[in-house]
Protein backbone atom coordinates (compact mmCIF):
# COMPACT_ATOMS: atom_id res chain seq x y z
CA UNK A 1 0.00 0.00 0.00
CA UNK A 2 2.61 2.32 0.77
CA UNK A 3 4.43 1.59 -2.76
CA UNK A 4 1.28 1.75 -4.47
CA UNK A 5 0.95 5.82 -2.88
CA UNK A 6 4.40 6.75 -3.21
CA UNK A 7 4.57 5.76 -6.88
CA UNK A 8 1.02 8.17 -7.13
CA UNK A 9 3.02 10.75 -5.42
CA UNK A 10 5.98 10.86 -7.63
CA UNK A 11 5.65 11.78 -11.40
CA UNK A 12 7.03 9.89 -14.00
CA UNK A 13 10.02 11.04 -16.19
CA UNK A 14 7.92 10.79 -19.49
CA UNK A 15 5.13 13.21 -17.80
CA UNK A 16 7.98 15.50 -17.30
CA UNK A 17 8.81 15.47 -20.32
CA UNK A 18 5.37 16.37 -21.67
CA UNK A 19 4.95 19.60 -19.26
CA UNK A 20 8.27 21.13 -20.19
CA UNK A 21 7.16 20.47 -23.70
CA UNK A 22 3.73 22.31 -23.26
CA UNK A 23 5.56 25.37 -21.26
CA UNK A 24 7.96 25.76 -24.05
CA UNK A 25 6.44 29.15 -25.54
CA UNK A 26 8.09 27.80 -28.62
CA UNK A 27 5.64 24.87 -29.34
CA UNK A 28 2.70 27.31 -28.60
CA UNK A 29 0.49 27.65 -31.72
CA UNK A 30 -1.68 30.94 -32.87
CA UNK A 31 -5.47 30.57 -31.97
CA UNK A 32 -7.79 31.68 -34.49
CA UNK A 33 -10.28 34.25 -33.39
CA UNK A 34 -13.55 33.11 -33.99
CA UNK A 35 -16.97 34.34 -33.51
CA UNK A 36 -17.83 33.03 -30.15
CA UNK A 37 -14.65 35.22 -28.63
CA UNK A 38 -17.07 38.13 -27.70
CA UNK A 39 -15.90 41.28 -26.49
CA UNK A 40 -15.98 41.93 -22.53
CA UNK A 41 -18.22 45.05 -21.43
CA UNK A 42 -15.35 46.86 -20.71
CA UNK A 43 -13.56 46.36 -24.25
CA UNK A 44 -17.02 47.88 -25.75
CA UNK A 45 -16.80 51.17 -23.95
CA UNK A 46 -13.17 51.67 -24.62
CA UNK A 47 -14.02 51.16 -28.60
CA UNK A 48 -16.83 53.78 -28.06
CA UNK A 49 -14.88 56.21 -26.48
CA UNK A 50 -12.22 55.70 -28.86
CA UNK A 51 -14.34 56.23 -31.77
CA UNK A 52 -16.12 59.21 -29.82
CA UNK A 53 -12.77 60.68 -29.45
CA UNK A 54 -11.86 60.40 -33.25
CA UNK A 55 -15.47 61.94 -34.22
CA UNK A 56 -14.68 64.93 -31.93
CA UNK A 57 -11.00 65.42 -32.98
CA UNK A 58 -13.13 65.01 -37.44
CA UNK A 59 -15.42 67.81 -35.93
CA UNK A 60 -12.40 69.70 -34.24
CA UNK A 61 -10.64 69.74 -37.46
CA UNK A 62 -14.07 70.71 -39.68
CA UNK A 63 -14.57 73.48 -37.44
CA UNK A 64 -11.09 74.87 -38.60
CA UNK A 65 -11.28 74.05 -42.13
CA UNK A 66 -11.57 77.36 -44.57
CA UNK A 67 -14.46 77.45 -47.53
CA UNK A 68 -13.35 79.82 -50.04
CA UNK A 69 -15.97 82.06 -51.01
CA UNK A 70 -14.37 83.99 -53.44
CA UNK A 71 -16.15 81.82 -55.95
CA UNK A 72 -19.55 83.11 -55.41
CA UNK A 73 -21.77 85.16 -58.11
CA UNK A 74 -21.89 87.74 -55.68
CA UNK A 75 -18.19 88.60 -54.42
CA UNK A 76 -17.29 90.88 -57.52
CA UNK A 77 -20.43 93.59 -55.83
CA UNK A 78 -20.25 92.83 -51.69
CA UNK A 79 -17.64 93.81 -49.30
CA UNK A 80 -15.07 91.07 -47.34
CA UNK A 81 -17.69 91.47 -44.29
CA UNK A 82 -21.15 91.19 -46.25
CA UNK A 83 -19.28 87.86 -48.30
CA UNK A 84 -18.32 86.44 -44.72
CA UNK A 85 -21.40 87.16 -43.68
CA UNK A 86 -23.54 85.26 -46.42
CA UNK A 87 -21.17 82.63 -47.25
CA UNK A 88 -19.64 81.87 -43.68
CA UNK A 89 -16.03 80.29 -44.45
CA UNK A 90 -16.04 78.10 -41.12
CA UNK A 91 -19.12 76.34 -42.94
CA UNK A 92 -18.53 73.41 -45.70
CA UNK A 93 -20.03 74.32 -48.85
CA UNK A 94 -22.08 71.55 -48.80
CA UNK A 95 -24.83 73.49 -46.34
CA UNK A 96 -23.87 76.83 -47.64
CA UNK A 97 -27.42 77.79 -47.94
CA UNK A 98 -26.57 80.98 -50.81
CA UNK A 99 -25.03 78.30 -53.00
CA UNK A 100 -26.18 77.76 -56.23
CA UNK A 101 -26.51 73.74 -55.86
CA UNK A 102 -28.41 74.58 -52.02
CA UNK A 103 -30.55 77.30 -53.16
CA UNK A 104 -33.24 75.27 -53.43
CA UNK A 105 -33.51 74.61 -49.37
CA UNK A 106 -33.96 78.63 -48.59
CA UNK A 107 -36.22 78.78 -51.38
CA UNK A 108 -38.75 76.02 -50.73
CA UNK A 109 -39.13 77.57 -47.07
CA UNK A 110 -40.08 80.74 -48.75
CA UNK A 111 -42.53 79.60 -50.99
CA UNK A 112 -44.04 77.57 -47.84
CA UNK A 113 -44.43 80.68 -45.72
CA UNK A 114 -46.19 82.67 -48.82
CA UNK A 115 -48.28 80.12 -49.83
CA UNK A 116 -49.43 79.44 -46.16
CA UNK A 117 -49.96 82.99 -45.92
CA UNK A 118 -51.84 83.69 -49.12
CA UNK A 119 -54.29 80.16 -49.03
CA UNK A 120 -55.57 81.07 -45.25
CA UNK A 121 -57.67 84.03 -46.13
CA UNK A 122 -58.47 82.43 -49.67
CA UNK A 123 -59.85 79.62 -48.22
CA UNK A 124 -61.66 81.08 -45.56
CA UNK A 125 -63.77 83.67 -47.69
CA UNK A 126 -63.90 82.65 -51.16
CA UNK A 127 -66.04 79.26 -50.23
CA UNK A 128 -68.58 81.52 -48.53
CA UNK A 129 -68.79 83.64 -51.62
CA UNK A 130 -70.02 81.00 -53.68
CA UNK A 131 -72.56 79.96 -51.35
CA UNK A 132 -70.64 77.28 -49.46
CA UNK A 133 -72.85 76.41 -45.64
CA UNK A 134 -70.63 76.15 -42.62
CA UNK A 135 -70.32 72.23 -42.86
CA UNK A 136 -68.46 73.16 -46.33
CA UNK A 137 -66.72 75.81 -45.11
CA UNK A 138 -65.18 73.82 -42.04
CA UNK A 139 -64.99 70.61 -44.13
CA UNK A 140 -62.67 72.53 -47.04
CA UNK A 141 -60.80 74.01 -44.37
CA UNK A 142 -59.79 70.60 -42.65
CA UNK A 143 -59.39 69.49 -46.15
CA UNK A 144 -56.31 71.41 -47.15
CA UNK A 145 -54.86 70.59 -44.20
CA UNK A 146 -55.24 67.11 -44.10
CA UNK A 147 -52.01 65.97 -46.17
CA UNK A 148 -50.10 67.18 -43.24
CA UNK A 149 -51.24 64.28 -40.86
CA UNK A 150 -49.50 61.88 -43.74
CA UNK A 151 -45.66 63.65 -43.63
CA UNK A 152 -44.61 60.79 -41.83
CA UNK A 153 -45.88 58.49 -44.74
CA UNK A 154 -44.16 61.01 -47.20
CA UNK A 155 -40.83 60.81 -45.24
CA UNK A 156 -40.60 56.82 -44.95
CA UNK A 157 -41.01 57.00 -49.24
CA UNK A 158 -38.33 59.13 -49.98
CA UNK A 159 -36.22 56.97 -48.08
CA UNK A 160 -37.06 53.85 -49.98
CA UNK A 161 -38.14 54.77 -53.13
CA UNK A 162 -36.30 56.73 -55.11
CA UNK A 163 -37.58 58.31 -57.61
CA UNK A 164 -35.97 58.90 -60.87
CA UNK A 165 -31.93 58.46 -58.70
CA UNK A 166 -32.93 61.01 -56.19
CA UNK A 167 -34.43 60.46 -52.57
CA UNK A 168 -35.33 63.92 -52.26
CA UNK A 169 -35.38 66.77 -54.96
CA UNK A 170 -37.23 64.86 -57.05
CA UNK A 171 -39.47 64.48 -54.86
CA UNK A 172 -39.50 68.25 -53.75
CA UNK A 173 -39.82 69.02 -57.48
CA UNK A 174 -43.01 66.39 -58.11
CA UNK A 175 -44.58 68.10 -54.96
CA UNK A 176 -44.83 71.87 -56.33
CA UNK A 177 -45.22 70.79 -59.83
CA UNK A 178 -48.49 69.21 -58.25
CA UNK A 179 -49.55 72.09 -56.09
CA UNK A 180 -48.60 74.41 -59.51
CA UNK A 181 -50.83 72.29 -61.83
CA UNK A 182 -53.66 72.13 -59.26
CA UNK A 183 -54.08 76.07 -59.09
CA UNK A 184 -53.81 76.31 -62.41
CA UNK A 185 -56.51 74.02 -62.96
CA UNK A 186 -58.54 76.21 -60.96
CA UNK A 187 -57.19 79.39 -62.44
CA UNK A 188 -57.83 78.67 -66.03
CA UNK A 189 -60.56 75.92 -65.45
CA UNK A 190 -63.20 78.14 -63.87
CA UNK A 191 -63.87 82.20 -63.71
CA UNK A 192 -62.71 83.32 -59.91
CA UNK A 193 -63.51 87.40 -60.19
CA UNK A 194 -66.86 88.85 -59.48
CA UNK A 195 -69.38 89.79 -61.18
CA UNK A 196 -70.51 93.44 -59.87
CA UNK A 197 -73.75 94.56 -59.57
CA UNK A 198 -74.12 98.41 -59.31
CA UNK A 199 -77.44 99.51 -57.23
CA UNK A 200 -78.38 103.23 -57.02
CA UNK A 201 -78.95 104.60 -53.94
CA UNK A 202 -80.91 108.30 -53.16
CA UNK A 203 -80.20 110.23 -50.73
CA UNK A 204 -83.55 110.49 -48.94
CA UNK A 205 -86.63 108.56 -49.65
CA UNK A 206 -89.00 110.10 -51.95
CA UNK A 207 -85.81 112.65 -53.26
CA UNK A 208 -86.04 113.89 -57.02
CA UNK A 209 -83.09 113.75 -58.69
CA UNK A 210 -82.37 116.52 -60.58
CA UNK A 211 -79.59 117.69 -63.06
CA UNK A 212 -77.15 118.42 -60.88
CA UNK A 213 -77.75 116.22 -57.84
CA UNK A 214 -74.96 113.17 -57.84
CA UNK A 215 -76.49 109.40 -57.40
CA UNK A 216 -74.35 107.51 -54.67
CA UNK A 217 -73.61 104.13 -56.40
CA UNK A 218 -73.01 101.17 -53.92
CA UNK A 219 -71.61 97.78 -55.45
CA UNK A 220 -73.08 94.39 -54.65
CA UNK A 221 -70.92 90.86 -55.95
CA UNK A 222 -72.12 87.56 -56.93
CA UNK A 223 -70.26 85.36 -58.57
CA UNK A 224 -70.60 83.95 -62.13
CA UNK A 225 -71.89 81.67 -64.25
CA UNK A 226 -68.62 79.90 -64.46
CA UNK A 227 -67.26 80.26 -61.19
CA UNK A 228 -65.85 76.85 -59.85
CA UNK A 229 -68.01 74.77 -57.98
CA UNK A 230 -67.78 73.81 -53.99
CA UNK A 231 -66.49 70.28 -55.04
CA UNK A 232 -64.51 71.67 -57.95
CA UNK A 233 -62.74 73.93 -55.64
CA UNK A 234 -62.23 71.31 -52.76
CA UNK A 235 -60.50 68.82 -54.92
CA UNK A 236 -58.21 71.55 -56.29
CA UNK A 237 -57.37 72.80 -52.25
CA UNK A 238 -56.87 68.88 -51.80
CA UNK A 239 -54.19 68.50 -54.22
CA UNK A 240 -52.75 71.95 -53.90
CA UNK A 241 -52.24 70.77 -49.98
CA UNK A 242 -50.78 67.45 -50.82
CA UNK A 243 -48.11 69.12 -53.31
CA UNK A 244 -47.63 71.69 -50.50
CA UNK A 245 -46.78 69.41 -47.45
CA UNK A 246 -45.26 67.10 -49.98
CA UNK A 247 -42.66 69.37 -50.85
CA UNK A 248 -42.22 70.82 -47.29
CA UNK A 249 -41.25 67.41 -45.75
CA UNK A 250 -38.36 67.13 -48.41
CA UNK A 251 -36.94 70.58 -47.60
CA UNK A 252 -37.01 68.96 -44.05
CA UNK A 253 -35.26 66.25 -44.72
CA UNK A 254 -32.62 68.17 -46.84
CA UNK A 255 -31.95 70.18 -43.72
CA UNK A 256 -32.28 67.41 -41.20
CA UNK A 257 -28.89 65.43 -43.50
CA UNK A 258 -27.25 68.39 -44.20
CA UNK A 259 -27.45 69.54 -40.07
CA UNK A 260 -25.12 66.52 -39.62
CA UNK A 261 -22.81 68.34 -41.38
CA UNK A 262 -22.58 71.30 -39.59
CA UNK A 263 -19.41 72.03 -37.45
CA UNK A 264 -19.78 72.69 -33.63
CA UNK A 265 -19.80 76.25 -33.91
CA UNK A 266 -22.77 77.16 -35.98
CA UNK A 267 -24.56 74.26 -35.17
CA UNK A 268 -28.29 74.79 -35.52
CA UNK A 269 -27.94 77.97 -37.50
CA UNK A 270 -28.56 75.59 -40.77
CA UNK A 271 -32.05 74.90 -39.47
CA UNK A 272 -33.04 78.26 -37.77
CA UNK A 273 -32.13 80.11 -41.19
CA UNK A 274 -34.41 77.89 -42.97
CA UNK A 275 -37.17 78.39 -40.18
CA UNK A 276 -36.33 82.16 -40.79
CA UNK A 277 -37.18 82.28 -44.26
CA UNK A 278 -40.80 80.27 -44.17
CA UNK A 279 -41.74 82.54 -41.09
CA UNK A 280 -40.66 85.68 -42.76
CA UNK A 281 -42.72 84.61 -45.64
CA UNK A 282 -45.87 84.04 -43.85
CA UNK A 283 -45.11 87.12 -41.99
CA UNK A 284 -44.98 89.49 -45.74
CA UNK A 285 -48.50 87.86 -46.67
Amino acid sequence: MRRHKQNQQQPSSRSIIMTMELDDPQNEEVVPLSSSNKLSPLEIENNNNTKQDELKVEAYQLDQKQTPNHDTFLSPYLPVPVLNFLYPPIVPRSIQLLRAENIAIPACYLCVGILQGLSGPFINVYPLFLGATEAQQTTIMSIRSLPASFKIVFGFLSDNVPFLGYRRKAYMFLGWALSSLSMAALYYGSNLERAAINVVEQEAVGATISQGEEQSLSQSYEPPEDAPSIQFLTLSLLLFGTGFWFADVMGDSLVAEKAKLEPPSSRGQLQSTCYACRFFGLMVC
